[in-house]
């Protein structure tokens, strides 16, 4: 039963970008460059370690919604696998989320996952009020991930 519901809390997004998978990893991995490009990041900075190392930690604000205009995150970096993986949690107000990240090497492309699971005591009753604007939020980002790799890309013929 557990597994069930941590299934129906899970946003999951994926996207293919025109560019290396190197490209694409040192953009993302630029935490405080999100609010240029990521839609509906406000702030991003590192607040505790070295940047992207196992158990560092990163402010992250975000626009909110409804009566909530901000929302604030102060995730624990879990796992770091150069140009593969970043993994980190957070937990706020009773409910943990496990964010992860993945790139895939396609060619010279670059597959994008980012998908969170939420868990914990208010999950189920919080999820179903965030789920929609946590899709677009996600997509979103990766959107402005795409079009930041493939701006530098296009840029970098140009020069």
């Amino acid at each position: 039963m557990n597994d069930l519901l941590k299934a129906n809390m899970l946003i999951k997004k994926e996207i293919i970008i025109n560019s290396d998978v190197k490209k694409v990893w040192k953009i993302f991995c630029r935490l405080e460059g999100w609010p240029k490009w990521g839609g509906y990041i406000i702030d991003a900075r590192w607040v505790f370690g070295g940047k992207w190392k196992k158990g560092s930690q990163f402010l992250q604000l975000v626009k909110g919604f409804g009566v909530i205009k901000q929302l604030k995150s102060k995730p624990k970096v879990l796992e770091v696998k150069n140009y593969n993986t970043i993994k980190w949690a957070g937990t706020r107000k009773f409910i943990k989320g496990t964010h992860i990240f993945k790139f895939e090497k396609i060619g010279d492309k670059t597959k994008v996952t980012n998908a969170e699971n939420f868990t914990g005591l208010l999950a189920p009753v919080i999820f179903p009020l965030i789920k929609n604007k946590f899709n677009m939020y996600f997509e979103q980002f990766l959107n402005g991930l795409k079009k930041e790799a493939e701006k530098q890309k296009i840029n970098k013929l140009y020069k």
